[in-house]
């Protein structure tokens, strides 16, 4: 396939997370043309999942393919040029050289990007952290994830790794322990569906939420994840003085559990609290993002 640079090009995008592969197709505007979602299926492994992903966006591409430009990709974990790092939601993510076999499949320019920090790209660009500065995105999903903005620019720390918030230690007695439950563990979509299953109810976080009402099994763990999930936030806002915060991700859909505690511990702790806000592109920030990224390939060529 031979890329096209000029007005009718178009470019592809795939956000592959935990939970869902989105993929969507846009013009150089952002016009959103086509746009489509499938369960990760995680458990299947990283092969299936990247066959998977490679067939979502051809399927939206059929129409367009002739004008495909660039394609930009959103993952967990850091992509690296032959691999990706802290990718262990996936079986064997960590071996795919992302950018390159995506590129392979489609014969354009691929760019991959940690999903958190694409999400965090978008919303600093169009959305809730808008002259923010410095902002804070915090993403909750499958996994946890924050991301800075300064300047308008994602900072990506020294192994493009900042705002990996997962792997926070929760107490003092994690200290110099390499093998311990994680902040993640504790307080995630992943975490939360696990108890969701642990406690006979709907097998998701959301699923969760829904019966916390009626449920006090249900209302505790749910109480418990919320209020870890506060103690860090409220820490990292302490130490980074953000003049806003953003809150995006899949388990936006149950704000109502979280705006509360989370405005409460801020509005209790932090000396200049920040304003909280949802994010503008609360699900599908990160999809938003590769789509971005994929048009300043295109641009700057």
């Amino acid at each position: 396939m031979t890329p096209v640079t000029d007005g009718s090009a178009i470019v592809g995008a795939l956000d592959i997370g935990g939970s869902k592969v989105a993929a969507a197709v846009s013009d150089l505007e952002g016009t959103r043309l086509a746009t489509a979602s499938v369960p990760t299926q995680r458990h299947q492994g990283a092969r299936d999942v990247l066959g998977r992903s490679i067939e979502l966006l051809r399927a939206l591409l059929s129409p367009y393919a002739t004008r495909l430009a660039a394609v930009g990709v959103a993952t967990i974990g850091v992509p690296r040029a032959g691999h990706i790092d802290l990718a262990e939601t996936i079986g064997g993510w960590g071996g795919i050289a992302l950018a390159a076999e995506v590129g392979d499949a489609f014969g354009v320019e691929v760019a991959a990007v940690n999903d958190v920090k694409a999400a965090a790209r978008a919303e600093a660009r169009w959305g809730a952290l808008l002259d923010a500065d410095p902002g804070l995105y915090v993403n909750l999903g499958t996994g946890l994830g924050a991301a800075l903005v300064v300047g308008g620019r994602v900072l990506e720390g020294a192994h493009n790794a900042a705002g990996e918030i997962g792997y926070s230690l929760r107490s003092m007695d994690d200290v110099g322990l390499t093998a311990r439950r994680t902040l993640e563990d504790a307080a995630s979509g992943r975490s939360l569906a696990e108890d969701a299953v642990r406690l006979g109810a709907p097998a998701s976080a959301a699923g969760l939420f829904g019966v916390a009402a009626s449920d006090p099994a249900a209302s505790e763990a749910t109480a418990h994840a919320v209020a870890e999930l506060s103690f860090h936030v409220v820490n990292l806002a302490i130490a980074l003085d953000p003049s806003r915060i953003a809150v995006g991700g899949g388990l936006t859909g149950s704000w109502a559990s979280f705006e509360g505690p989370l405005r409460a511990g801020l509005e209790a702790a932090v000396p200049f609290p920040p304003k909280l806000v949802l994010a503008r592109f609360a699900e599908d920030a990160a999809l938003v993002g590769a789509l971005a990224l994929a048009t300043e390939l295109v641009t700057r060529r």
